[in-house]
């Protein structure tokens, strides 16, 4: 599976898959946090692919704040 790859090499990717399974509010398993992230992987193919943009790690992770403090 190639998310496994991405986690071992990424470590945004992996801060995320982190993140998942140890979140206090419904934790996910390893599976479920691996599905979650290819989901989230093809969200930045396609913005990469449709926008032209290059990949930015702190784009990616800097959404990911905002959506857990806009939660709180």
């Amino acid at each position: 599976m190639a998310m496994i790859a991405i986690l071992g090499k990424n470590p945004e990717f992996r801060e995320l898959h982190h993140r998942n399974l140890t979140r206090e509010k419904n934790p996910l398993n390893k599976m479920q946090s691996i599905v979650a992230l290819c989901g989230k992987l093809i969200r930045v193919f396609y913005a990469i692919l449709s926008k032209g943009v290059d990949y930015s790690p702190e784009k990616m992770m800097g959404d990911i704040q905002k959506s857990v403090k806009a939660a709180a």
